[in-house]
């Protein structure tokens, strides 16, 4: 046999309901935007240090490639400025193709923030 109870008191279990409720899914909202929030940090952070370690690689390998055209060319200034017209040639490729490059990048950010949006966009 169930207890009875009063209007008043069905009312008041219901509203501490209703407010447990609602901090507990404030709490989820907060977990779920710390734990984004983190993984876009680490995201971030694991591309700044790759983006310097090829920053740095390509540098050592176009110095080493500047004094090989300078061997070929016999000028240290016509190695190098072969260099420099590669490096535009690669600026203007980049420049060409920036929409898609933005794009992708767009698309690895919000896929890492949420994995189901991946999902969804495959269907």
């Amino acid at each position: 046999m169930e207890p009875e109870y009063k209007l008043g008191e069905i009312l008041t279990l219901l509203k501490i309901d209703l407010l447990d409720l609602g901090a507990t899914k404030l709490e989820l909202l907060k977990l779920q935007t710390f734990e984004k929030s983190s993984r876009l940090g680490s995201l971030i952070l694991w591309g700044f240090i790759v983006i310097n370690l090829i920053f740095f690689a390509s540098l050592f390998a176009f110095i080493a490639l500047g004094f090989l055209f300078s061997d070929w060319v016999g000028d240290h200034a016509g190695g190098f400025g072969l260099v420099v017209l590669l490096y535009l040639v690669i600026l203007g490729i980049l420049l060409v193709f920036r929409k898609g490059i933005c794009t992708w990048i767009q698309n690895k950010l919000l896929t890492e923030l949420d994995p189901n949006l991946a999902k969804e966009t495959e269907k």
